[in-house]
């Protein structure tokens, strides 16, 4: 099973509109695609317009059992999270093999199938993203244009180091995605310089209210490429991100 994981220990950065987007562009180009919402804030979840009253992401961890699929599309799925999640950040501490919880619970989840997994991984190095990070094949890093966003890089870049000698050899970071980018030309081509040392550059997303309105409202499906600049630029990330992992594109 290929999983991509979308990250920064940093909030605010669009992490899950960059999740909710590529799953979108991915799932209308034919490929199957489930979503895994590993935030206890849930943003990934009400982007859809799902609801998830009983935290049974919570429990699926907690118990090791299968995840929870919700079914968006013919082609998108969606395991959706709760504020119950939250719980697990302390409480799983002491769980045996704590780092593979998720891994276990996807291995049970034969809805997924054969399809491409995406996980919205939570804004934090906890115990929660850590098992995103156990689970995940790929990893792409999602960041605003700012020192700040760079600096919390280089803590990335340590913990994924620790992580691929001490829980998951086969992780690597595929590329970084700059994301809300205003109209900034010099600052914007210094954080990309700056990606680019590091990580495959997989490009810019403007900043654009239709999709901070659709995310915000429920209705990220129902967004047209046509009438959004910023699902637009996701589209030619996804064409750049498919070259480095074109696994997210086979049959």
């Amino acid at each position: 099973m290929h999983v991509l994981a979308i990250g920064n220990q940093k909030g605010g950065t669009a992490k899950t509109t960059t999740a909710a987007a590529l799953a979108v562009m991915l799932s209308r180009r034919g490929r199957k695609v489930h979503l895994i919402d590993m935030d206890p804030q849930a943003s990934l979840t009400a982007a859809f317009g799902v609801q998830e009253p009983d935290g049974l992401l919570y429990l699926a961890l907690k118990n090791g059992t299968g995840l929870p699929v919700v079914t968006l599309t013919e082609t998108l799925s969606l395991t959706p999270s709760s504020i119950d999640l939250a719980s697990g950040e302390s409480e799983f501490i002491a769980a045996t093999s704590r780092e593979y919880l998720l891994k276990t619970c996807l291995e049970h989840t034969d809805a997924v199938g054969q399809g491409a997994v995406i996980i919205d991984c939570p804004p934090s190095l906890g115990v929660l993203a850590v098992n995103c990070l156990a689970a995940a094949t790929s990893l792409a890093v999602v960041v605003q244009p700012g020192g700040f966003e760079l600096r919390a890089l280089a803590h990335l870049e340590r913990v994924v180091h620790l992580l691929k000698q001490r829980v998951n050899p086969g992780l690597s970071i595929v590329g970084g995605i700059i994301t809300n980018c205003q109209r900034r030309p010099v600052i914007n081509k210094q954080v990309q310089n700056e990606i680019a040392r590091l990580y495959t550059d997989l490009g810019l997303v403007r900043s654009a209210m239709h999709m901070l309105n659709a995310t915000t409202e429920g209705e990220i499906l129902q967004l047209k490429e046509t009438a959004s600049i910023a699902l637009q630029d996701y589209g030619q990330v996804l064409n750049k991100l498919i070259e480095v992992c074109p696994w997210l594109n086979a049959e």
